[in-house]
């Protein structure tokens, strides 16, 4: 045999090299959690949207029994609302995307994922005072209603931004898809484009559409890395290396 040829002892195959690399990308885009998420959101919504328009149907109609009882059960699902946000949701989340990939076995895109997260709940801060102050603002009628999701879009984009690089090694890269699309439609309303659906429709459908276009995008990116990892796993250079290390 040609010793030119032939592999040195314990350096891996091409192959072998990239199988960190596409289990790193793998991990990364496994979004169906933020799919979940925004699922769960775009359903709280749209219980909390329903019955408001209930209450104030059935208060304008004079039902005032039909409205003291839609507005208990609005007021009880408010609270179990909250509960489910900062109490017993996180919980039930990871429950439920653990189920989701029970095939796929466990994975982690990062080590440092905690000390990633220090600083976040700063963040997170500015970004309530910034929501609650322009909803206030609006009210009260210093901010235009109409231009509401563009203004939204000067706190909204940097705010996903900030998360996306503090997740650096950790999130999709497909997730920046989000505030990107975010800063156009707010671009598109500017310019006077036909997209308007009303103040509360402007910030909920660009928030939660544009979030199920980036987790999708994401998970189909590690569908096409999964199933290339497995097919390195399964090659016959990986094999071969296997069984050298182990004689």
């Amino acid at each position: 045999m040609n010793p030119n040829i032939r592999q040195p002892q314990g350096e891996p195959d091409a192959g072998l090299r990239e199988i960190p690399k596409w289990a790193r990308r793998y991990a990364q885009n496994r979004t169906l959690p933020v799919l979940a998420s925004l699922l769960v959101f775009a359903a709280g919504y749209a219980v909390f949207g329903g019955l408001s328009y209930l209450t104030a149907w059935a208060y304008k109609a004079g039902e005032r029994f039909l409205a003291a009882a839609a507005m208990l059960v609005l007021s009880g699902f408010a609270v179990w609302w909250l509960w489910f946000c900062f109490v017993g949701g996180p919980a039930i989340m990871r429950r439920i995307c653990q189920r989701l990939y029970q095939r796929e076995g466990g994975v982690i895109a990062g080590t440092s994922q905690a000390e990633e997260h220090k600083r976040l709940p700063l963040g997170v801060f500015v970004f309530l005072f910034c929501v609650v102050a322009s909803i206030g603002l609006g009210f009260l009628g210093f901010l235009p209603i109409r231009f509401m999701q563009p203004i939204s879009a000067l706190y909204v984009v940097p705010f996903m931004c900030y998360l996306g690089l503090k997740m650096h090694g950790t999130g999709s890269p497909f997730m920046f898809l989000w505030p990107a699309l975010y800063g156009v439609h707010a671009v598109l309303i500017v310019a006077g484009a036909p997209i308007r659906l009303g103040p509360a429709f402007d910030i909920i459908v660009p928030t939660v559409g544009y979030g199920l276009i980036a987790a999708l995008a994401g998970h189909i990116y590690s569908r096409i890395a999964l199933r290339r990892l497995r097919a390195l796993a399964a090659s016959p250079e990986s094999g071969s290396a296997a069984d050298g290390e182990q004689t």
